[in-house]
């Protein structure tokens, strides 16, 4: 405790319950951003996926994974 009775230390179980919500935290914001970048990549155009060497079909099969698969 500091001289203001705050403790200034945290317990293990704080420290990894706050680790487990961090983790679920990261996981959940890299699901949207995976969602996000699916749903761009649906909007391009034929010259823009010719250009980085994906079909209709390579798009359409990423695009129908759900959120929670890489």
């Amino acid at each position: 405790m500091s001289a203001t009775g705050i403790q200034l230390t945290a317990s293990r179980t704080d420290l990894a319950s706050r680790g487990l919500v961090l983790r679920l935290v990261d996981r959940l914001l890299d699901w949207q951003d995976r969602e996000r970048q699916r749903r761009h990549l649906s909007s391009l155009d034929d010259h823009v996926l010719a250009d980085v060497g994906l079909s209709h079909s390579d798009v359409e099969e990423e695009v129908r994974k759900p959120f929670w698969r890489a």
